[in-house]
């Protein structure tokens, strides 16, 4: 009997543990079939299609022989198929594959010579240089002595922010020049503090005006609120959203031709109205579409309530606009005396009924107070009034004129997280976050709009930049992963595995031969579509030129795809079609047939089932075709076909032109 594969590596493990003293071979004269193996070594050649796995591209990236090949020059970017799950330029699949093929880490590891891995794998494309290069951004946080050194020149009168007197914008360049360092990373994000309103400084014997205690433009973001939708049918996604520059804080219940029932709320950030006197609010708004004015007026309402406590207090808006059109108006003084000296929240409330619904916009909210003159600096009193911001902005280094500047990025704001739901400034992943959070910031971008976005990226324990590119399709956000998934072959040889990307078909001759079929079959269509069709033929199975009636085999070149291979002989290619072969001898179509079937043919239906093909520098790119022929007799010969072109084969040789 024959010894099973697995049973003899058991035994030979057993023999090394046990009887290393011994002669290697004489136990195994008493194990029945110990010659046929020695006689017989085991073979297991199968031509395997596979794709790599996650678990797969670490241990590529992990593997001694990989790392010993890339080197320390190389080690970051093998790394980064282990992380990124995806091969690259620098790491590629020809070079780094064969040694996880190789290894035990390859399911299949015990294919022998001869066969052949048909292997799937990611590879990452060029990404573009903004995207790169916001990958590696640097991270960087204004100092808060900077503000009082650098911008307020005051150690007193300062505050540790910027304010619309002092606008970031005209700091940051310079405090970057001074403190990045572009051999870093080109592209930098800088986290600083941002005062809404000016501070007022100076004593209280100092005369004051009316001071902005709290603004808010809704023409940038709605960032720093929520939402609390209190009814929110599963038709729609959201009532509250950013509108844009133009429009600002919107709320609409209306879908697809449909008004639908609602409650949404957009909660303000806590705000103080501590040492501030005759305070009021003011913004702009527009009401539109509702079933009338005194609907909206009804509907569209703002609340407040002390933070700490759980009422809210309703608050009459004095003005609204008409109903009948997209014109913005004043909202009047809305007092809010009622709340001095407190800590607040407000609120606008839209509610819709079903069949009822229209549009509220609102943008550049200010709360204004004077500063109160009793035992309290004004100084003092004004600043607790202040709401500042943290805000993180994009800068990019230029070396043509080695200066930072504004780049063009949707940097992900510090408190945007918190609106997300994580309890900590940065995000495990990017999805479902990024996607949802452009749709409600960017919510009428056209279809191709692109935008980089940088947010801050947890894993392996750190916190970094990341920067993922985002395509809308004009009612949705798709991320741009630069990945495609490619094919190549990788055969063994020798006891190695190689990128092989030659292509090798056997075609078996015979009927119902799935592989044959398909090959033969589309030799059959070209010669229909590209010399019957011409000839005046209407139909594949006309039976009128060189095709037959069958529509599956034709006499042009020979080829069967009912058979399975390539009929020559030339007195059926005589009867099928005479008019193509007046005149000529018996070896003359028989000739004619191959060199048809070389030169155009199967170069033709190769085009068809291959369109893909490419030529690949460097290297002869062949597709090797064995099939069957019949005379009369059957006789089995190989041709080989090259890619010198997309989708373009020309033939290199055919056994049947090796003499006798």
């Amino acid at each position: 009997m024959k010894t099973p594969k697995l049973t003899y590596a058991l035994l030979a493990m057993a023999a090394a543990a046990t009887l290393t003293g011994c002669d290697e071979n004489s136990w195994n004269k008493h194990i029945d079939g110990f010659d046929e193996i020695n006689d017989e070594p085991i073979a297991d050649v199968r031509t395997i299609d596979y794709t790599l796995t996650a678990a797969d591209y670490n241990a590529i990236a992990t593997n001694a022989t990989n790392k010993a090949l890339a080197g320390e020059e190389g080690a970051d970017a093998l790394a980064a198929v282990g992380k990124n799950k995806c091969f690259s330029e620098a790491i590629s699949a020809a070079d780094y594959v064969p040694a996880f093929l190789e290894s035990t880490s390859f399911p299949y590891f015990t294919l022998t010579d001869g066969s052949a891995v048909k292997l799937t794998y990611n590879l990452q494309n060029d990404v573009p240089a903004a995207v790169a290069a916001g990958r590696s951004a640097q991270a960087i946080t204004i100092a808060d002595d900077y503000y009082a050194d650098e911008v307020w020149y005051d150690t007193e009168d300062h505050i540790n922010a910027f304010a619309p007197s002092h606008p970031a914008e005209n700091y940051l360049a310079a405090y970057l020049a001074d403190y990045a360092d572009p051999a870093e990373g080109t592209v930098c994000v800088v986290t600083y503090n941002n005062a809404q309103s000016d501070p007022v400084f100076g004593g209280a014997d100092q005369p004051v005006g009316p001071v902005d205690v709290y603004s808010k433009a809704f023409t940038d973001n709605i960032d720093g609120y929520t939402i609390d939708n209190k009814l929110l049918p599963p038709e729609l996604e959201y009532v509250w959203s950013y509108g844009g520059e133009i429009y600002g804080a919107k709320a609409a219940a209306y879908k697809d031709g449909t008004s639908y029932a609602t409650e949404s709320w957009l909660i303000s950030p806590e705000v103080s109205l501590d040492g501030v006197t005759d305070i009021t609010m003011t913004f702009e708004h527009v009401v539109n579409k509702f079933p009338s004015a005194e609907f909206a007026r009804e509907h569209c309402t703002m609340l407040v309530k002390v933070v700490g406590t759980s009422t809210w207090t309703p608050v009459a808006i004095p003005q609204y606009t008409n109903n009948d059109s997209w014109t913005f108006g004043a909202s009047g003084d809305i007092d809010l005396n009622a709340f001095q000296g407190k800590n607040i929240q407000f609120a606008f409330r839209y509610v819709s009924l079903e069949g009822q619904s229209g549009t509220w916009e609102i943008k550049n909210l200010v709360i204004k107070g004077m500063p109160a003159a009793d035992n309290a600096p004004a100084r003092a009193s004004a600043l607790q009034g202040l709401v500042i911001d943290k805000v993180a902005a994009a800068y990019a280094y230029s070396e043509e004129t080695g200066e930072w500047s504004p780049a063009d990025y949707v940097v992900l704001q510090p408190d945007t997280y918190s609106q997300m739901g994580q309890s900590h400034a940065n995000l495990a992943t990017a999805e479902p976050y990024l996607s949802t959070y452009l749709a409600l910031t960017f919510p009428y971008a056209p279809a191709e709009t692109v935008k980089n976005v940088l947010w801050l990226h947890y894993a392996g324990g750190s916190t970094s930049y990341d920067c993922t590119q985002y395509v809308s399709n004009g009612t949705a956000w798709t991320a741009n992963n630069f990945v495609t998934e490619e094919t190549a072959q990788f055969v063994r040889n020798a006891g190695h595995w190689l990128y092989n990307p030659n292509v090798t078909l056997v075609l078996p001759a015979g009927k119902n031969q799935e592989l044959s079929t398909l090959y033969f079959q589309a030799c059959v269509d070209w010669v229909y579509e590209n010399i019957c069709v011409p000839l005046g033929d209407t139909s594949i199975k006309s039976g009128k030129f060189y095709v037959t009636s069958y529509g599956n085999n034709e006499y042009y070149s020979g080829t069967s795809a009912y058979q399975g291979n390539v009929d020559l002989r030339a007195d059926k290619a005589r009867e099928q079609y005479p008019a193509g072969y007046e005149g000529m001898t018996d070896d003359q179509i028989v000739t004619l047939m191959k060199e048809r079937f070389m030169n155009e043919v199967m170069p033709g239906a190769l085009a068809r089932l291959h369109p893909d093909a490419a030529p690949i520098p460097g290297i002869d790119l062949l597709y090797t075709i064995t099939f069957g022929v019949y005379t009369g007799t059957s006789t089995t010969y190989t041709a080989v076909f090259k890619v010198t072109a997309p989708a373009t084969f020309e033939p290199v040789s055919c056994t049947w032109d090796n003499p006798e």
